[in-house]
This record gives C-alpha cells, structure tokens and sequence, in this order.
C-alpha cells in the first residue's frame, strides 16, 4: 500500500516538471509592417521555441495574419493563432482582449508595451494565466523630442500620462522585463519594488549573409540611409534633420536616401526635409516603409552606411538588422543599442556621444567615407561577430526561460510555510524507557503516514531515551505532535482537539498541509488582510505562543517522559513578501478596471465576465480540494 502510494506521488510529481508550458506571444502581425515592435516579437518568437522544444510550446496570438504568415511561424516552431474579429469594433486590437478558442486556458501571456499589455491583462483577467510584461520605450523621453501636428497638442503631458499607464501595467504584471539596459535602468528607478529583467535581442540570421558587395563597387556618391517610420511628430525625435544637416553640409558627393515614408506622402516628407534642413534635392531620395526582409536586405547593401541618428531611442532594431547585414552603421549615444554596443569589442567606434552636434556627424561620415569598400565590410563584419559573442539569442533565451520558470513556480506556490522545530527537549532525569507509540495503520481522508510510521516506535518496543540521539528524539517528538494535532480524523479525546486548527480557522486561514523534518505546517492565506493579521501574530509572538501552548501538552510531555519542551516557530520573510506583492498585484489589477483607458468598448463586457464566471468556478472547486496533510 506505502509503496502505491508512493509511486502514484512520484508520478504526480513528473507529471508536473513534465508539463508543456503554453507561452502566448501577443501582437498585431507577424510581418514588420509596423516596425521595430513586431520585429522583436517575430524573431523572440522564433528563437524561443529553438530552444525550448520539450518544455514549452511558443503560441503568437495576432489580430491579423495570411497563410504565408502562419507557414512561415509553422517552419520555425512557432503556433501562429489569429483572433476573430469583433463586428462593429473600431479598434483593431480589441480582438486580442479575449482568448482564442484555440487556447483557451494559456499558462503564461507576455504583453508588449501600453497597446500589448491592456490585451494580456485582459486575458489574465479572464483565464487567471501569468503574465510578463515588456518595455520597449520610455515615453517621457519621447514626449521632450515629438513636435505636435496640431498647435493644440500638448506631447509632453500626452506622454507623461502615456508613461503612467506603462507603469501600472509593469505593477500589475508578474514579471517585468526591458530590451536593453538602458530601459532596465530606466524602468528600474520608477519600479522599486520590481525586479526589472533584461533581454538583449541577438544578430537577425535571416540578415547575415555572406555577400561580395563591398567587391568591385565603382560608386561615385558615398550614399547614407535612413531606416523609419516616418509620422510626422516623431522626424525630430528621430533626429533625421541631424543626418540631413550633416549630409548637406558635406556637398554634392554625399547623398541621403530616407526609407520610411507613408503610402501617398513621399513628397511631404521630401518637403520637410528641405524645410527643415540644408540638404539639397539632388542629395535627397525619399523612399516608402519597407517590411519585406527581402527587399530591406537588398537596401541594406545599397548603403555605404546606415545611421541610428535618434534624440532618443529604447533600443534601435533597425541598427541591428544592419549589423546583422554586416553593413557599417553610425549609432546615437542616446540609443539602447549604444549601450548594448559598449560591452561589444570594437563597439565604440560606431558609437556618437555628441548626438545632436551636426559637425560631430559630419565628421565622422567623412572618415566612414575615407575608408575603402573593403576595409568597411571588413569592419561591419567584425563587429558583427563580436556582437554575436557577447548576445546570442541562445543565451538570453536561456535566461528568460528560467523567467518564465520562476514566474510559474511562484504562481503554484500559494502556501506559507510555518516551521516549528524542537528547540530544547530535556527528559526527566528519572525517565525509564517504557513509552510505547502506537502506529497508524493506512491514511485517512489524505493522510499519508508512511513517513510518520517510519520514524515512530512499532508496538512492543522500547525507547532507549537514555541512549538515544538529542535529534533523533526532537524528531519524534515533532511526528507525534503532527499525528496527535494536526491530523484530520476527529480528536479521541479533549487533550486532543485540534487548538492550533481552531486559531487557523478563527484567523480565516486555510490548513493545507504539513510535512516532516521539522515540522512544517503549510497555510493559505486568500487575501491580504488575513496575510497581514498572520504575519502580524507571528512578528509580535503570538504565534510561538500559540503553538507552544497547543501543541505542548501533558500528554506529549508524558508521553515521552520530559520535563520541558520549548518549541521553536518561524516564518520566511521571503514567503510573506512574495505574497504580499502578489495580493497588492491583484488588487491593482482590480482597480485597472475602473480606468477609463482599460474599459472594453461598450457591449463586449458579457463576454469577459462569462469567462470570469467560468474561471472562478473552476477555482471555487480547486479550493475545496485544498485542505489536506501530507506528512
């Protein structure tokens, strides 16, 4: 029978380190239509599942796709799953508020940024799944550098109030985490109860090919491009008139080719860029927004350099698809992938500290120019590999995997241990060894007593107390207690009712289960009052006294013939704290609701309360299977 039981609980146990974690990437494409977002979504995406086959299946839930999309997520491992669209909804990312008939239940969802992020909190709130939260920019700074396009846009307080919802969002997330250090340290400053994590996105292998050329090239012009999106209150933040200026003082020799213009608008663009800066027309190409890898790739090799002259910048992707290219860049000094660089042997040289210095730009395009094709791709190559070397998707794939493990195992951890050890045991000095314990034989409602039985005296024999090791008596004593008080088989007798439990439930809190070593009982809180009214009683003592009073009686006491019996009660600090912040998360996200950026649209709230109805059903019938021992 012990050995049954034994072996179904080994199985259980497998069962769970076994189990396929189902990790739900949210955007809104999987090509890059969009920039610099769906990019990093895309190749995180795919990298993951690379490295997590057994242990994870990588899900990437968009609110659009084609079949060529869901092939190409299909080739890399990667379940590319498109939300149905809502009738009569305007907001075309509403769709991802609510969870896929293909995955209804997800363990874990990561969001992105404020857009993002609404989406996974409303699919925690409707399927109690994990959730991580990244960081892709950093809004007050972007609000100091956009220029508005109506005279009555204030973008400064637009983007102060932009910063506080990607704040709440991180608080009420379970894991945070930044592209780039930069934004680490960013977020890390307003976040200080949060453990900021960091991802650093690895070389794009779709990019890094082997190419001649740098070979033969016979070009007049030494030609820089720009890579972006060009809306027009963000041209300034991007620093695009820096380049132009630079380029337009450099003469005729030196040419500007932007790709980024909307659909219908490339003369507008080339119109600002001659409003706003010395560059002349015959210096100038303006060229659309460019998604397909294919044709970017093309460009890439186009270029003699490739600049990142943004203000400001969370990280800058567009720069590390040209590394990725091998193609030579010029980087701001306000960029993340900056940062990311100074660790990169030969990094700095591509870095410009004095970012907004036209001059400083200026001159280092000239010494660029002064190299030759050869020595350049060489270069660009080199820093290529030596990127590599120091961020490899691998390696931070690796790192955030063991994110997502932790993020899940402190997920299913909801017990606080309260540990009470035999601190001093002293026997009666007159003591004769005659007590005999019996042992239980079989469980009863969920106990487990093989354990106990082991470490208890058989019928008939004797105790040698006088002889027997301080520890190995503690142990006994503390099996006896567990067995006498915290069993859930009615007490035989007064002396054995069960104090201890009364106290737990008097307090509203949930006895789950208790193991041996010393004895460690475990207990459920279910909101942070209770936690706090615990913790409270255990900081000021009561607890200890608790416990000694009820679990030191004159029948343990004569049972093993002592005369004193001092236990000892701790609780962690760690354990009390995780579920303090967990309890607050909770409570945050329960206040997101009644702000007015949070709400779903008019009429689709039924839909999310019939999944919140469903869940917490399925929770209510989850708890009543919670109260039990394993000792």
């Amino acid at each position: 029978m012990a050995s049954s039981k034994a072996s179904i609980a080994v199985s259980s146990l497998q069962q769970q380190k076994e189990q396929v974690i189902d990790v739900v990437f949210l955007c809104d494409e999987w090509k890059s239509s969009k920039g610099g977002l769906s990019t990093f979504n895309r190749e995180f995406a795919i990298n993951l599942a690379e490295t997590t086959t057994n242990s994870m299946k990588i899900h990437c839930y968009v609110s659009k796709s084609d079949d060529q999309d869901k092939e190409d997520a299909r080739q890399y491992g990667v379940n590319l799953i498109t939300a149905r669209s809502i009738p009569g909804s305007i907001d075309s990312l509403e769709c991802l508020k609510f969870p896929p008939p293909e995955l209804p239940n997800p363990h874990l969802v990561i969001g992105h940024g404020r857009k993002f992020g609404r989406c996974a909190y409303f699919l925690v709130q409707a399927t109690k799944c994990q959730w991580i939260q990244f960081v892709h920019v950093y809004c007050e700074d972007l609000g100091k550098y956009k220029r508005p396009t109506m005279a009555d846009n204030d973008l400064i307080e637009e983007n102060e109030k932009k910063h506080k919802m990607e704040i709440e969002l991180c608080k009420a997330a379970d894991a945070v985490v930044a592209v780039g250090s930069r934004l680490q340290q960013k977020y890390s400053g307003n976040l200080p109860t949060v453990q900021v994590e960091i991802v650093t996105p690895g070389i794009f292998e779709k990019f890094s090919c082997e190419s001649q050329f740098a070979l033969h090239r016979l070009v007049k012009n030494f030609r820089v491009f720009l890579f972006g999106r060009a809306t027009f209150e963000d041209l300034s933040l991007k620093g695009y008139d820096i380049v132009a200026n630079a380029i337009g003082s450099l003469g005729k020799n030196f040419t500007l080719t932007f790709v980024g213009s909307p659909p219908g608008e490339h003369t507008k663009v080339e119109e600002w860029f001659l409003r706003n800066t010395c560059i002349k027309r015959n210096q100038l190409t303006i060229r659309g927004y460019c998604s397909d890898p294919e044709e970017l790739k093309t460009m890439f090799y186009q270029s003699d350099l490739v600049a990142l002259p943004s203000r400001t910048e969370g990280f800058g992707l567009v720069a590390l698809e040209a590394i990725s290219a091998g193609v030579p860049i010029l980087v701001s000094g306000e960029s993340g992938i900056a940062e990311a660089l100074e660790k990169v042997e030969g990094g700095n040289t591509v870095i410009v500290e004095s970012d907004e210095d036209v001059g400083e730009w200026a001159q280092r395009i000239i010494e660029t120019s002064a190299e030759s094709a050869e020595e350049r791709e060489t270069n660009a190559k080199r820093l290529r590999e030596n990127y590599r070397k120091v961020y490899s998707w691998r390696t931070e794939c690796a790192r955030f995997r063991r994110m997502i493990e932790n993020v899940m195992k402190t997920a299913n951890d909801e017990d606080l241990n309260i540990k009470v050890e035999a601190e001093e045991c002293t026997p009666n000095e007159t003591n004769m060894p005659t007590t005999t314990v019996p042992t239980e034989s079989g469980g009863c409602q969920g106990v487990q007593y093989q354990r106990a039985s082991a470490m208890l005296p058989t019928e008939g024999s004797l105790s040698q107390l006088e002889t027997e090791d301080p520890q190995a008596l503690k142990d006994r004593v503390l099996c006896s207690i567990a067995m006498n008080y915290l069993k859930t088989t009615p007490p035989q007798s007064i002396e054995e009712h069960n104090m201890f439990k009364e106290y737990l439930r008097e307090l509203r809190v949930i006895f789950t289960s208790a193991s041996l070593g010393s004895l460690v009982i475990s207990v459920k809180c279910e909101s942070l009052q209770i936690l706090e009214k615990l913790w409270t009683d255990y900081s000021s003592g009561h607890l200890g006294k608790m416990v000694q009073n009820c679990f030191v009686t004159e029948k343990i006491l004569k049972e093993f013939k002592l005369t004193e019996l001092k236990l000892k009660t701790t609780m962690d600090i760690e354990e009390y704290k995780a579920r303090k912040v967990y309890f607050e998360r909770v409570a945050l996200r329960d206040a997101l609701c009644s702000q007015s950026y949070f709400n779903i649209s008019e009429g689709r709230e039924p839909h999310l309360e019939k999944w919140k109805q469903k869940t917490e059903v399925g929770e209510s019938e989850k708890m009543k299977g919670n109260c039990k021992i394993q000792i």
